[in-house]
């Protein structure tokens, strides 16, 4: 969302929306809008807003912004699995709707608690792509249950975590499956939110009490026991957090572990044995290392990295060479060299006509923007192969 473009936003809105919407403004509602019955004029709404006050200007800024967020894949995902739960009478109506943006601004006027849950993940997606998660390794644990008592326990225990910090006596907790078999836990402090803007049925404009401003975001899956973590604060906070998350959600007591552990494991992949192997053949093509950097393990006054870029369909065989060729150009070898970072690009299998999708993500001995990808099933294709190549063991 860093580079908005207010007219173009206004212009993805289609004319009867774009009415119905920003009528509620009253400085808005005496527009002529028949002078915009075409979907991109927006002049008139355009000029008009640049005059408004200050604050009316925030309110639509963010609200538009937000809209921005959630007409993406994994928006509009939310957006229907909240529908169908909270009012399935409307799901026919939201399906017709041809346009994302339409979708999510019509969402916003005529089924406003489903907007509001979505918004949550609107604000997750937007983390996930200006800062890397922090994974920490897996741990033997007992079952996981995602009860209302276990939730009130890490609640209970995450106010106790910021007792010092004098930040409220309450902490509420928004808790939501994944596909990937990953559960999200959002944590907020409600005196904490930031405001937004909606109006109500006798047409106030009002400040919801929305989870937007969590301040971290567990995310767990069970399978494995690995917890990941989006949060404020140095190691031992963090590992403060991780304790009270397995506490209060699997009932075990974890050991601390050496949070400079490497989350992925990739200097197999240099390896003579290793192969893009084990991953789902049906929809993969080929896979391909884009890019890759190297540092040395050993000491050396030659070189303190190198980072070789690579064209696709070369094969690792090729690639392997290419990087023997290169060490060998500073006396080292594989043996002597650690993998800093690796891009990585999956091409799927085409349907005959076209060619198929590609996912093309970067892994790193602590990150992974595989959480980035707004396309979930290009998310779980990718999450699913970094298993079967062993780079992300849990």
């Amino acid at each position: 969302m860093t580079q908005f473009d207010l007219r173009k936003s206004l212009g993805r809105i289609s004319p009867d929306l774009r009415r119905e919407l920003f009528s509620r403004w009253p400085s808005l509602a005496s527009l002529d809008w028949s002078q915009m019955a075409k979907q991109r004029c927006v002049g008139p709404l355009f000029e008009r807003l640049q005059s408004m006050t200050a604050e009316e200007k925030r309110e639509i800024n963010l609200l538009l912004r937000t809209f921005e967020s959630l007409k993406r894949e994994s928006g509009l995902k939310v957006l229907l699995e909240e529908l169908r739960q909270r009012s399935p009478e409307q799901v026919g109506t939201w399906g017709a709707i041809k346009a994302p943006m339409d979708k999510v601004v019509w969402t916003y006027l005529h089924a406003k608690p489903v907007f509001e849950e979505a918004i949550v993940f609107a604000r997750a997606d937007a983390l996930t792509t200006t800062r890397h998660w922090r994974k920490w390794s897996a741990v033997k644990c007992e079952k996981f249950e995602s009860t209302p008592e276990r939730i009130a326990a890490l609640e209970d225990s995450l106010v106790e975590h910021h007792s010092e910090e004098f930040r409220g006596d309450r902490c509420k907790v928004h808790h939501y499956s994944r596909r990937n078999g990953a559960e999200y836990f959002f944590a907020y402090l409600p005196n904490w939110h930031e405001d937004f803007m909606i109006f109500t049925r006798e047409g106030d404009l009002q400040s919801l009490d929305l989870p937007t401003a969590f301040s971290i975001l567990f995310v767990f899956t069970p399978e494995t026991g690995v917890l990941e973590m989006i949060a404020s604060g140095g190691v031992d906070v963090q590992l403060s957090l991780r304790r009270r998350f397995y506490a209060a959600m699997t009932r075990t007591e974890v050991k601390d572990l050496d949070p400079a552990r490497p989350a992925y494991e990739l200097d197999h992949l240099l390896e003579p044995g290793f192969s893009f192997t084990g991953h789902d053949t049906a929809i993969v093509k080929h896979v391909d290392v884009m890019r890759i950097t190297l540092v040395p393990t050993v000491s050396t006054s030659d070189v303190d990295g190198v980072t070789l870029r690579l064209r696709g369909g070369i094969g690792l065989p090729r690639v392997l060479a290419r990087i023997d060729r290169t060490l060998a150009s500073f006396d080292l070898d594989r043996t002597q060299v650690s993998i800093d970072e690796i891009v990585i690009r999956i091409q799927c299998v085409g349907d005959g006509r076209r060619q198929g999708r590609r996912l093309t993500f970067k892994v790193t001995p602590r990150t992974c923007e595989l959480k980035s990808v707004e396309d979930e099933d290009l998310r779980v294709l990718g999450e699913k192969s970094i298993r079967a190549w062993r780079i992300d063991r849990g």
